[in-house]
């Protein structure tokens, strides 16, 4: 009979095995780190909000709002828009700064996605060292030929953190000016609104790379060389986000104080003024900076090392001596060197000739500056100012009310022109147009005009809306009802595809207007 033998088999082990803990959102890697391209956060947002196929205002008011509120132990009516949630107003470049904003978003996109040290896809670790103002610009930017190089190598599309600082005009790759109005609808972009696409108009949707190479590029021409200072701006910034984003700057706000305090000493035996003239920087600014009081803009402290000929990230990492830290080839004027100007001594005789002078100006028309009237008598104004201030100071008071009569009279017709035109534009641009930073101006001056332009345009806004919301509606029912006519249930994906613009459907209204009509061809 024939035996058998069994077989003996390793035992199995039951036990559930421990399950990491897993993140809300996916576990998105950022792009470039500890690179010159390092990717911004706003991109990084973007971004994630379109591997999860929403907008980004979803992403926001949604999952981002409640961890924020939380912190800051705040209402829900709080965050009810993305203005609230990234900074005041519209002014949304705080997510990149170095601010609280910045902080609180950092914070709460590395809890939903356990990602670490997404701090370095901001600014926050140069918050010791230089200044928020003027440090971002207000709107988006971008290089289009890096958009095209991207797209062509299947590489991912987005948007560095250099493109985000103010004082970077030019692409570091291609010396391509950063384009800033979309080429199509010929409008400023938000750095980050509820339809961002990387690469793409927030306005219109349209690709922003250079599709066709026919195209000239308004970089440089052939045979032209780059300007040594905007290279060595670009050069100076990219190593600075290299090694902030690759770890903390070895410097604290103290001892950038002592770095200050090192040159003026050392190279300058504490002549602030001497250094301010070499530089180029005003003596209070320089003194603020070695006193501690404030902290650099980053274009004045590019300044000041760009005329001392010294890499920028040397200046903050190394240790320079007055002898041998400096580039040779600058020649440091000595203290002594500089004279000093004197007021100019005046006798009887030339005082009496200049009062007259003066009160004649007084009855000019248009009254002249008192810049204008030093000139004409070869004198400085301070000369003029100290002997004559009464005199002096009317001149400029009437200088001042001719100049504020004839703003009034050059801004009315330009207001009410305005409130002719069609479209109808935005008070902004209208002010824009004027050369003014904000509306303050025109708000006090001229305030019925300007709230009739701002409601013309409020108006307008809310037609073209509701324009494209019915577009939109016939757009996904025709293609809608093809679908179901082929056999297929229009779902979003195949929707999408047909529209004109496919990210449409990140809109919330588009897909309540696709539900509905799923409903009325008897889906689920």
């Amino acid at each position: 009979m024939e035996q058998f033998q069994l077989t003996l088999y390793p035992s199995w082990d039951v036990q559930k095995p421990t399950i990491p803990p897993r993140s809300r959102f996916y576990h998105l890697e950022p792009i470039g780190v500890g690179t010159p391209y390092t990717e911004s956060l706003t991109s990084y947002l973007i971004r994630l909000a379109q591997e999860h196929c929403v907008n980004v205002s979803q992403v926001l008011l949604t999952e981002i709002a409640p961890l924020i509120r939380r912190e800051k132990g705040l209402s829900f009516a709080q965050f009810e828009s993305i203005s609230k949630v990234c900074g005041i107003d519209r002014d949304r470049t705080a997510i990149n700064g170095m601010g609280l904003t910045a902080t609180h978003l950092v914070m709460a996109l590395e809890a939903l996605t356990s990602q670490k040290d997404l701090r370095f896809l901001t600014l926050l670790p140069l918050a010791e060292i230089v200044s928020k103002r003027s440090l971002l610009r207000p709107i988006r930017a971008w290089c289009p030929i890096c958009y095209q190089e991207w797209l062509n190598t299947e590489q991912t599309i987005y948007e560095p953190l250099l493109w985000s600082i103010k004082i970077i005009e030019f692409c570091p790759s291609h010396h391509h000016p950063l384009l800033s109005k979309c080429p199509y609808c010929h409008q400023q972009q938000l750095v980050l609104c509820r339809n961002s696409r990387p690469g793409y108009c927030n306005k219109c949707g349209h690709w922003l790379g250079k599709r066709s190479s026919k195209k000239a590029v308004a970089g440089l021409r052939e045979g032209e060389t780059f300007d040594n200072h905007f290279s060595y701006i670009l050069n100076n910034v990219g190593e600075l986000i290299t090694l902030a984003s690759g770890h903390d700057l070895p410097i604290e706000g103290y001892k950038l104080q002592q770095i200050f305090s090192r040159y003026i000493h050392q190279v300058y035996g504490g002549n602030v003024t001497a250094l301010s003239r070499f530089v180029g920087i005003h003596v209070a600014t320089l003194s603020c900076w070695y006193q501690g009081a404030t902290l650099p803009q980053l274009d004045k402290l590019l300044q000041f090392t760009e005329r001392l000929q010294i890499s920028l990230v040397d200046f903050l990492t190394e240790e320079f001596l007055a002898d041998d830290g400096l580039n040779q080839s600058v020649i440091l004027p000595s203290p002594a060197s500089q004279t000093r100007k004197h007021l100019r001594r005046l006798d009887l005789e030339k005082l009496q000739v200049i009062q007259l002078v003066l009160q004649q100006v007084l009855q000019e028309s248009p009254p002249p500056s008192l810049q204008d009237v030093a000139r004409r008598l070869n004198y400085r104004s301070l000369v003029l100012q100290y002997h004559f201030p009464n005199l002096c100071s009317q001149i400029q008071l009437n200088h001042a009310a001719y100049r504020k009569l004839e703003r009034q009279q050059r801004i009315q017709p330009v207001l009410e022109a305005a409130l002719e035109e069609l479209p109808p534009p935005s008070l902004l641009e209208v002010v824009r147009r004027l050369g003014y930073k904000n509306n303050s101006y025109l708000y006090t001056y001229f305030p019925s005009l300007s709230r009739q332009i701002a409601r013309r345009y409020k108006d307008y806004v809310q037609a073209c809306g509701l324009e494209e919301r019915n577009r939109i509606f016939q757009e996904i029912q025709t293609i809608a009802l093809q679908i179901h006519s082929q056999g297929y249930k229009p779902t979003r994906c195949r929707v999408a595809e047909l529209l004109q613009k496919p990210g449409v459907m990140l809109n919330r209204y588009a897909q309540d207007v696709l539900r509905q009509v799923q409903r009325s061809l008897g889906y689920e």
